[in-house]
Formats: structure tokens, C-alpha cells, sequence
């Protein structure tokens, strides 16, 4: 084969390498499928119920979403505002505050994500004095110590409702040792079935693979708003906890003074 041939075909087949595996393909935004509004209030835990934390989304608009995470009456607390990319259906970027108090929310770690480059930056001032990056080899990506919070913010876009996608993991390390985040592995999302969950009409998927360390479990997600309902997965997103459990208490539409209310409402 010609030298000219040959490298003709490593870089399409390099191209299919990085580019093909992606399944941002699998996802189409539709301003009717939008979460503009709302507020879903969760219950973590591990998937016996000990250790519960509570956490609130936010959907301030088509593309902004945060997250409050807190335990009623004590400080601190943190609020994580995720910027989603709607052209590789991922977090843009993750900007986590620590709420000290009621008027002090300093920033106390950023992440984002570059499809283009295929890196992801972390910074983390107080851990360390310079961002880090580390490599993206596969999209759609989500954070799992978020919740798979963006992953809820695209689950509703999903074209093919009873099919399946993969999804890359990203995650802080939680060592000193180590970056301060790194890309864990991929993960299959694979429809299971029609089922009723907490008393609602839901889609039951599984989730697993090497993203998840081979742990994984089940999410369940609304079937007429496309949300997530629960989740049990056997590995957990924190270090606190032994297992993951992530569950729906309450849907509610919120404006932007309304949900200010309620975050100082918990202290």
C-alpha cells in the first residue's frame, strides 16, 4: 500500500477512534422537553437509607441548572451551578460554592469540559495552586459525585427512549496523591423496562461498566418528563457513603426569588 494511501487511512481510522464512539447523536434538544423552572428535591443515601443528604435542582433556565446540596440547619452547605453544552450534551463547566453562611458562597472548585480538545480542566485552589487537565475519550461525560446531575439535565432529550448510549465518567480522586480528578471509564445506559416506582409511571434502566468500576445498578426516570425518578447503584459517588441511593421527594415549579427563598430558608 502507498506511504500517501497509508496515512490516509490511520487518520480516518484515528478519527473513528476518538470521534465515532461518541453518542451525542443519541440526544436531540427539544425546547418542549426542557426543565426550565422547576426544582426537584432529592434524598441521598446509601441505597439502605442510612446517611441521608438532601439535595435540590435547580433549573433556572434551558441551560443552567443548580444544585443544593445540604443537611437542614447546618452550615455549610455547597451549591453547584452546572453550565450544559447542548452540542455534546455534557456540563460545559461546574462551578461548586461553599455556603458558609447566609451572605458568604465563595468558589471552591471549578471543572470543565472541551469536546473539541478532549480535556477537562480542575481547579481546586486550596488542594492545589495550579488547574490540572486530564484527557476525554469519550461524550456525552458526567461527574458522578455530582449525582449525575448533567445527566439528568440531558436524560429528558434522549431520542430513542427504549434503547441504549454510553456515557463517559469523570471524577474527582478524593487523594492527595493523585490528580485531583481523572476520566474513570465508560458506562452503558440500557433500558430495562416500563415500571411503577415510588408510585409513578417510570422507564427503569440499568447502569454499568468500567466508569462505575463494573458496580453498577439502576436509574429510573419519569416517563411523561423525562427526569430522574431514583437511582441504586452499588458504588457510591462519595467516599462518605458505601452505596449510592438518589431519590425523588418532591417536583416543584420555582422563579429564581423563590428558590433564593429556599436555600435560606434550610438555615
Amino acid at each position: 500500500m502507498r506511504p500517501f494511501v497509508t496515512s490516509i487511512l490511520a487518520t480516518l481510522l484515528f478519527s473513528s477512534a476518538v470521534f465515532g464512539i461518541d453518542d451525542v447523536a443519541k440526544f436531540r434538544f427539544a425546547k418542549n422537553r426542557s426543565l426550565s423552572g422547576m426544582t426537584l428535591h432529592y434524598v441521598k443515601s446509601n441505597i439502605d437509607g442510612s446517611s441521608p443528604e438532601y439535595v435540590s435542582q435547580y433549573f433556572a433556565d434551558d441551560s443552567t441548572m443548580e444544585a443544593f446540596k445540604f443537611h437542614p440547619k447546618a452550615f455549610p452547605a455547597a451549591l453547584v451551578v452546572a453550565k450544559m453544552d447542548w452540542t455534546s450534551f455534557s456540563a460545559a463547566g461546574l462551578f461548586s460554592y461553599r455556603i458558609n453562611s447566609k451572605t458568604e458562597r465563595p468558589l471552591f472548585a471549578t471543572i470543565t469540559f472541551d469536546r473539541a480538545k478532549r480535556l477537562s480542566e480542575v481547579s481546586i485552589p486550596v488542594m492545589r495552586p495550579k488547574p490540572e487537565t486530564f484527557s476525554l475519550p469519550h461524550f456525552p461525560v458526567h461527574v458522578y459525585n455530582f449525582d449525575l446531575g448533567s445527566l439528568n439535565f440531558s436524560f429528558p432529550h434522549l431520542r430513542n427512549l427504549a434503547g441504549s448510549f454510553v456515557v463517559g465518567i469523570a471524577d474527582p480522586t478524593f487523594s492527595d496523591s493523585k490528580p485531583l480528578a481523572e476520566y474513570k471509564g465508560s458506562v452503558t445506559v440500557k433500558f430495562v423496562a416500563n415500571e411503577r416506582r415510588n408510585g409513578t409511571s417510570t422507564r427503569k434502566y440499568s447502569i454499568n461498566g468500567a466508569g462505575l468500576q463494573d458496580r453498577g445498578g439502576f436509574i429510573w426516570t419519569n416517563r411523561k418528563r423525562g427526569w430522574i425518578e431514583d437511582i441504586e447503584i452499588d458504588l457510591p459517588d462519595n467516599p462518605e457513603w458505601k452505596t449510592f441511593k438518589f431519590k425523588l421527594i418532591k417536583a416543584e415549579s420555582m422563579t429564581r426569588p423563590q428558590w433564593e427563598k429556599f436555600i435560606l430558608d434550610q438555615f
